[in-house]
C-alpha cells in the first residue's frame, strides 16, 4: 500500500495551476489542518492496521513552505500509527525559493529519502509569466544544495511555455540532468479558468503550437536518454534504479490511501490484507475548511467524509488497468489486450516478456488509441 498526504498551501498561486491549493493561509488555518491531517493519519492506521506501506508520499501545494518542525511533526505521527519498516521510497514535494539546509536536515532526519524539486523552467522570462516564485539561477543552487543531503533528487519541468524553443528546452535539459537523477517532463495544459488560460484566450499571450511543442518532447526524449535518464512512462525519465516508487504504483494498480483535503485514494482491501469484492474509488472534500470540520465531528475512518465515491465494476478496473498501463515503456501483461487491439492499430503496439506496450509512434497518439480499445 501507498500513502499519499496533501499539504495544500502555496507561497502565491501558479498562473497556470488548478491543484488544490491555496496561497497565504493564515497561522490559524494551517494549525487546524495539520491537527485535522494528523487525526485522519490515526484513524487510517487504525482502519488499515494490516497494511505493508511500500512508499509515502508528501506532496501539495508546497510542503516545503512549512518550517521544518511541522513537516516533522507529521513524520512522527506516520511513524507512530503506521508500519513504516518497509518502505522503500520517501518522497516529499519542494519548491527552490523555501529549500535551506535546515529543512533538508530536518527530512533527511525523518526518514524522506527522495525530493522532488519543481524547477518548471530555467528561463526567468517562462518564470516571471507563470509566476513562479523562484529564478533560473536559484532553482540551480538549490538542487546542488538538495543533492548535498539526499542522492534522490527529482525535478519537474513544463515545456511549451510562452519563451520555449528547441533550443530553449535543449539548454535547460542540459543544464539540469547532470544534477538529477530522476526528471518528471509535462507539456503545458491550459487548464480552464486559470490566468494563465485566460490571457491565452484573451490573446495577450502567445504559445508554442501543438506542432512546435511536439518537437520540443521529441527533443526531451532523445536529450534526457543521452544524458543517462532513461524514460519509463510516457513524462518521466531516470537513472536506472530510480524511477518514482510512489508514482509508478498509481500506473500499476497499486492500493493507496490519499489523506488530506482534496487527496484521493483507491482502495482494494478491507484492511490493507483481506481483498474487497471490488475497488473503490474516493477524495476528501477539496475545501480547507470543510475537511477540517468533517474530520473533527468524527471518531473513526469509516466516518470521514468523502466525495466522489465510486465502487468499480470489472470493467471499470481493465480501462484503468489499460488506460494507466500503457503510459509506460513496460505496458500491460500481453493478456490483457488478447483480441483487443483492432488490426489496424496494430503496428502502435509491441510485445515483450509477457508485456504489451505502445510503440514511440503510439505513445505520440496515445489518447486516441485508447478511445478506440476502450469502446470495445
Amino acid at each position: 500500500m501507498e500513502l499519499y498526504i496533501h499539504l495544500p498551501f502555496c507561497k502565491s498561486k501558479c498562473q497556470y495551476c488548478d491543484f488544490n491549493s491555496r496561497a497565504n493561509q493564515d497561522e490559524g488555518t494551517i494549525f487546524s489542518y495539520l491537527t485535522a491531517l494528523n487525526r485522519e493519519i490515526r484513524y487510517a492506521a487504525k482502519a488499515y492496521e494490516k497494511a505493508k506501506i511500500d512508499t509515502v508520499y508528501i506532496g501539495g501545494g508546497t510542503p516545503s513552505l512549512l518550517d521544518a518542525g511541522k513537516i516533522k511533526s507529521i513524520c512522527n505521527v506516520l511513524g507512530e500509527s503506521f508500519d513504516l519498516s518497509g518502505v522503500k521510497e520517501f518522497s516529499i514535494e519542494c519548491n527552490p525559493e523555501s529549500i535551506t539546509e535546515e529543512k533538508l536536515a530536518a527530512y533527511r532526519e525523518c526518514g524522506i529519502n527522495r525530493i522532488s524539486i519543481g524547477v518548471q523552467s530555467l528561463n526567468d522570462f517562462n518564470l516571471r509569466t507563470i509566476g513562479r516564485l523562484h529564478d533560473a539561477y536559484t532553482a540551480v543552487e538549490k538542487i546542488k544544495l538538495t543533492a548535498r543531503y539526499f542522492d534522490n533528487v527529482s525535478c519537474d519541468v513544463i515545456v511549451g511555455l510562452p519563451y520555449d524553443t528547441n533550443e530553449v528546452v535543449e539548454e535547460e535539459l542540459k543544464t539540469l540532468a547532470p544534477l538529477v537523477q530522476h526528471m518528471s517532463v509535462y507539456a503545458l495544459t491550459l487548464e480552464e479558468g486559470t490566468p494563465l488560460a485566460k490571457r491565452v484566450n484573451d490573446g495577450k499571450l502567445l504559445l508554442p503550437t501543438e506542432d512546435e511543442v511536439a518537437d520540443m518532447l521529441d527533443i526531451t526524449a532523445t536529450t534526457l536518454e543521452r544524458l543517462g535518464l532513461q524514460k519509463y512512462e510516457i513524462s518521466n525519465f531516470a537513472r536506472e534504479g530510480r524511477e518514482s516508487r510512489h508514482n509508478y504504483g498509481y500506473w500499476t494498480d497499486e492500493e493507496y490511501i490519499g489523506l488530506g483535503a482534496g487527496a484521493h485514494s483507491y482502495i482494494k482491501t478491507v484492511d490493507g490484507e483481506k481483498p474487497l469484492a471490488n475497488p473503490i474509488r474516493f477524495a476528501s472534500p477539496s475545501d480547507i475548511h470543510a475537511y477540517i470540520a468533517g474530520i473533527n465531528c468524527v471518531d473513526s475512518y469509516a466516518s470521514v467524509p468523502r466525495v466522489e465515491m465510486r465502487v468499480l465494476s470489472d470493467k471499470d478496473v481493465w480501462n484503468e488497468r489499460i488506460m494507466l498501463g500503457l503510459r509506460t515503456v513496460r505496458g500491460v501483461e500481453s493478456d490483457l489486450l488478447d483480441g483487443k487491439i483492432p488490426a489496424e492499430l496494430s503496428g502502435f503496439f509491441k510485445n515483450r516478456d509477457g508485456y504489451t506496450a505502445l510503440t514511440k509512434a503510439g505513445m505520440s497518439v496515445m489518447n486516441g488509441i485508447l478511445v478506440r480499445i476502450m469502446q470495445l
